[in-house]
């Protein structure tokens, strides 16, 4: 009866360690250097075969040709910038990244960027670490795409000297589900979640308070300028939204400045 059991036990370990097995980008080994770029898709560009439902995507060769992602994709995690540059991860009109579990990081402790374009979309199960441990730099660039995290977003999340930067440019959306309500710990260490255009951030429930503050710390920017950005329960009714303030134009501010001047002048008189 103790060898049956015993012999179930390794049977289980076995299974799980190959449930959960680590596949490494490495697309030069397929005869792939930049500037050209390697399809996530393409079995030959990976260590260990295709990430599937068991598998967690590893980057961390140096020098590694861009990831295009053209299709739907998923998968147990992935870690850019684990031991080694995380290169660029492109997420194409169409394409889709989806993690089934557990935490995955854009910036590990190392160097990564990540870009969803117009069309594609990344979704956390849990945790979205932009910049984890020291040493790692993370950036996420959402240009038109959407980002959804299913529980806490960090950025600069660990340790003292690790960033992390989301730029949700002009169309692009970033869906979150949660956000520490100090202001400080989900975006820290000179990180910065930054707004443009028509770009948006959402968060299930009122989050105006504590996104504000966030802002008032210089944590969330409009358009470059930090602070500069409108919170709100009203645009999307039962969400938090973040947008940029609009920043008139450089003619615009010209005009006004004469105008001002005009108004200082006549008031002399």
């Amino acid at each position: 009866m103790k060898r049956t059991s015993l012999a179930s036990v390794l049977a289980v370990l076995v299974m799980a360690s190959m449930a959960n097995a680590t596949t490494v980008w490495n697309p030069a080994a397929n005869g792939i250097v930049p500037p050209a770029v390697g399809n996530w898709n393409d079995v030959a560009n990976w260590t260990n075969g295709l990430p599937d439902a068991g598998d967690k995507a590893v980057f961390n060769v140096p020098a590694a040709a861009d990831a295009e992602v053209t299709d739907a994709q998923s998968f147990i995690q992935f870690v850019q910038g684990d031991g080694g540059d995380g290169g660029v991860i492109r997420v194409k009109n169409g394409g889709s990244l989806t993690t089934t579990t557990g935490w995955s990081a854009v910036g590990y402790n190392s160097t990564a960027h990540m870009i969803v374009e117009a069309g594609g979309t990344v979704s956390f199960a849990v945790h979205a670490w932009i910049g984890l441990i020291d040493g790692s730099v993370g950036t996420v660039d959402i240009n038109g795409g959407t980002v959804n995290v299913g529980d806490m977003l960090g950025l600069g999340w660990d340790q003292t000297t690790s960033q992390g930067f989301v730029n949700v440019n002009d169309g692009g959306l970033l869906a979150l589900s949660n956000i520490h309500g100090d202001g400080a710990s989900s975006i820290k260490h000179g990180s910065l979640l930054d707004i443009s255009g028509s770009g948006q951030v959402t968060i299930p429930g009122d989050f105006v308070g504590v996104m504000n503050t966030y802002a008032g710390n210089g944590l969330i920017a409009g358009n470059g300028v930090p602070g500069s950005v409108i919170v709100d329960l009203t645009s999307n009714p039962g969400f938090t939204t973040v947008t940029a303030a609009v920043i008139p134009e450089p003619g615009t501010l010209l005009l006004m400045g004469f105008a001002l001047g005009s108004m200082f002048i006549s008031r002399r008189r």
